[in-house]
């Protein structure tokens, strides 16, 4: 299969894939409920997915509704991206202490974990494609940034619909998430 493959996964497909996803030492992330919304944080299983749920979206509104169905992805972008994941807005750099009267600084090793992002959007896949020219660029890479892309999973869909806010038509940037990144 090739990275740009479509191909479409049932259910016992998917918790297959988390599974094998873990046994190789990556941590999930993707869509969960919590605080009222749906967002991207940490996933144990495929039953913290936000099974039967959708969210309603137009300026200055958003609401979570119950579906009828029991669709695990089908919300619209939320209010989260991914990019506190490959970029991390707070990392410690480095530390000192006191040794015998003189200070002693140690640079931090930075953790890298094993991403693998469950249920991306192809408007997320462009923005992770700019984010690649800002910070994998020739010039100024970030190594940080450059080592949690590299071990990135993504397991990307197509939008199912959009939400009032979105854009992806008009920016050319979706619903289908096919070849993008």
């Amino acid at each position: 299969m090739n990275i740009k493959d479509q191909v479409s996964i049932e259910y016992a497909g998917l918790r297959g894939l988390f599974e094998v996803l873990k046994a190789n030492g990556y941590r999930l992330v993707g869509p969960r409920l919590r605080d009222g919304a749906i967002i991207y944080d940490e996933l144990g299983s495929i039953d913290d997915l936000p099974c039967g749920w959708t969210d309603e979206q137009e300026g200055g509104k958003y609401r979570l509704r119950k579906r009828e169905d029991g669709a695990l992805f089908g919300y619209a972008v939320g209010p989260h991206s991914w990019k506190k994941f490959l970029f991390p807005p707070v990392m410690r750099q480095w530390h000192a202490q006191r040794v015998n009267g003189s200070l002693q600084f140690t640079i931090e090793e930075q953790e890298t974990s094993r991403y693998a992002f469950i249920g991306v959007r192809s408007c997320e896949l462009h923005a992770i494609a700019v984010q690649d020219k800002v910070f994998m660029g020739e010039k100024l890479a970030d190594p940080v940034y450059a080592a949690r892309r590299r071990n990135a999973f993504i397991v990307a869909l197509n939008c199912s619909h959009a939400g009032g806010t979105c854009f992806c038509v008009s920016m050319k940037t979706g619903p289908e998430s096919a070849g993008r990144i």
